[in-house]
């Protein structure tokens, strides 16, 4: 099963939790707003996240030395119960999307936020630090929806396992995640893509935490991903865990033209001569051409009155590579200098 849309790398833009901004109306105005910025973009889906803190983490859980580094020195707890987005958004964004032509994902940490999502997605996506949550991968797997698991923080016995406990590889894609926030560019670790690809038989894609907007999305491609997963923001300077590693509107529209481009210098995959360069290779790639006139019944003699040259606008001769097939041979006909010397001649 294949998600791409029209053979295309399916470009996903990870709001998170970038939609949080203040009261109820002000959240939906901003998460209008990034669902916007994602279509403009040319973003083929726009994913939010579906939490609650009770179905997260253990109440005394603390607070965790990543986020108090930026700033959010609060109880774990605490800042995801503030920055859990109310099942009844749901449906609200996902019919937004669908005004604005763009698909409406979400991910979901909990077999009950799965419940909610469901209905409004047509693919899901599992977190990394989720990908053991083995109720949640079950019910997932029923829907029988294609559905993106990233493998940040995780070994192969671990993707083993999810693969196991999900069990329907068609509908099941892989996605490469260092999960690192920001993720620094050496430790992307982009060559796994497609040791996943042959190990697993299933498709791969990239969740991207780095800062650079091109780099790692571009080189995900060249390695055979069918997805790109970015964070993106309205301002990286607003409050939040997520902002400040996360892609600016112009970053956005910039990766995904560099995706875009990227697809098209990818080709066939099948090496051949290809229509625009015929021209040149008529004109350039070197022949046997005749470098004296050659009467009928001539022996061909290299050096003598052939050699290996480029045609130009001349008949082109044949291949440089049946040389020697022609020494030796008489002209059939009479060849003026410059022309191509072929097996008819």
């Amino acid at each position: 099963m294949t998600l791409q849309t029209q053979n295309t790398v399916l470009i996903i833009a990870e709001a998170g939790s970038n939609w949080k901004c203040g009261t109820y109306d002000d959240d939906m105005k901003c998460a209008k707003k990034l669902i916007d910025v994602a279509a403009e973009s040319g973003c083929d889906a726009i994913k939010f996240q579906t939490f609650r803190p009770e179905t997260l983490y253990v109440k005394n859980a603390g607070s965790s030395d990543y986020l108090s580094n930026r700033g959010l020195k609060s109880d774990i707890y605490e800042i995801f119960e503030d920055l859990s987005m109310p099942y009844d958004m749901i449906p609200r964004l996902a019919d937004y999307c669908q005004k604005k032509k763009i698909k409406f994902m979400s991910t979901p940490f909990s077999v009950e936020d799965a419940k909610e999502v469901d209905p409004y997605v047509e693919i899901h996506k599992v977190a990394s630090y989720e990908n053991n949550h083995v109720r949640l991968l079950e019910y997932l797997a029923d829907t029988k929806k294609p559905t993106f698991v990233s493998t940040g923080a995780s070994s192969y016995d671990e993707i083993d396992f999810l693969i196991k406990t999900f069990g329907n590889a068609n509908s099941l894609q892989l996605m490469q995640c260092t999960a690192k926030y920001p993720c620094p560019i050496e430790d992307l670790n982009l060559s796994v893509i497609p040791h996943l690809k042959s190990k697993y038989n299933v498709n791969v894609g990239l969740s991207d935490h780095s800062i650079d907007p091109i780099l790692a999305p571009v080189m995900a491609v060249a390695y055979g991903a069918i997805a790109i997963e970015k964070h993106f923001t309205l301002d990286k300077t607003l409050p939040g865990p997520d902002h400040s590693f996360a892609l600016n509107p112009d970053e956005l529209k910039l990766m995904v033209q560099s995706v875009r481009k990227a697809e098209n210098s990818m080709g066939s995959g099948i090496k051949d001569i290809l229509e625009v360069e015929k021209e040149l290779s008529q004109f350039a790639r070197r022949s046997i051409q005749a470098i004296s006139k050659i009467q009928k019944g001539d022996e061909f003699v290299e050096g003598v009155n052939f050699e290996i040259l480029r045609p130009g606008k001349k008949s082109r001769g044949i291949e440089p590579r049946f040389l020697n097939s022609l020494n030796g041979k008489k002209a059939k006909t009479d060849i003026d200098i410059g022309e191509g010397i072929t097996e008819y001649s």
